[in-house]
């Protein structure tokens, strides 16, 4: 199955399309978590928001230090754990589960969550291990995946800077307004809206959010592919003009000069 003659197969669009990324797959379940959530209890409401802002500003340092594909980070968070973006992630969802309050949702939640990171971690390691090699070894031995039960480690290397604007060019400020705007939204549920027009409403915007991210998608696909089929597509070369005829010029000016005669 082919999406269009240039774009190439189904499962190449799956693979290279943001719509089925991470992002895409979170904000569906977080769609699908605000639908079956219940009002969140103040003492939930209040360890979810540290556990969801703890995350965030764990997620934005360590975007601070990450010099992606450019050298190793192993400094800051990077210390503790080799993996702190998800460590941020991890504390984020455990934080929405706390908030949603919905055990049905919770339990499937966690269990494909930790399938798919599991899965995720292991292959950005493994390229990791491919692109610095013993660097990244020794890296490996020595610092914990993803819980800082060692504290910090002391790993050779250079010691990399936190830089705010690394943190703004990688993004990261995207993590820290949509955990404080989930917490706005779970604390106006727990204070001010019954449950069903809160779901009937969330189930709404969901679907709004998802159709228009799918639209942008889709248009970004179909001009990506444009592109490569551009670049694929040799340059047609322009065939030359064939010489004029011998005494065509010769010709022509005899014809000019008797054409002029005749006027005079």
């Amino acid at each position: 199955m082919r999406l269009d003659a240039e774009s190439g197969t189904l499962s190449r669009w799956v693979r290279y399309s943001r719509l089925v990324s991470r992002t895409g797959a979170g904000l569906a379940a977080g769609g699908l978590g605000l639908v079956t959530a219940y009002p969140p209890t103040p003492l939930a409401f209040g360890i979810g928001a540290l556990l969801g802002l703890a995350g965030a500003i764990i997620r934005f340092w360590s975007a601070g230090i990450i010099a992606k594909n450019r050298e190793l980070a192993t400094s800051g968070p990077y210390a503790y754990v080799r993996n702190p973006l998800y460590l941020g992630s991890l504390l984020i969802a455990v934080g929405f589960l706390l908030l949603n309050g919905n055990p049905w949702f919770a339990a499937p939640a966690v269990v494909v969550a930790v399938v798919v990171y599991l899965r995720t971690v292991k292959a950005e390691e493994e390229a990791l291990a491919g692109h610095f090699g013993a660097a990244f070894a020794t890296y490996h031995a020595t610092v914990p995946a993803i819980i800082p039960w060692k504290g910090r480690c002391e790993v050779p290397g250079a010691e990399t800077t936190y830089s705010l604007d690394q943190s703004l060019k990688n993004k990261e400020y995207n993590g820290f307004l949509g955990t404080l705007g989930m917490l706005t939204v779970f604390y106006v549920y727990m204070n001010w809206v019954e449950p069903a027009p809160f779901r009937v409403t969330a189930g709404v915007l969901a679907v709004a959010v998802l159709t228009v991210r799918a639209v942008r998608v889709a248009r970004r696909e179909r001009r990506r592919a444009a592109e490569r089929a551009a670049a694929a597509t040799p340059a047609t070369p322009t065939a030359p003009e064939p010489p004029a005829p011998e005494g065509t010029g010769e010709k022509a000016r005899a014809a000019g000069e008797d054409a002029g005669r005749s006027g005079a």
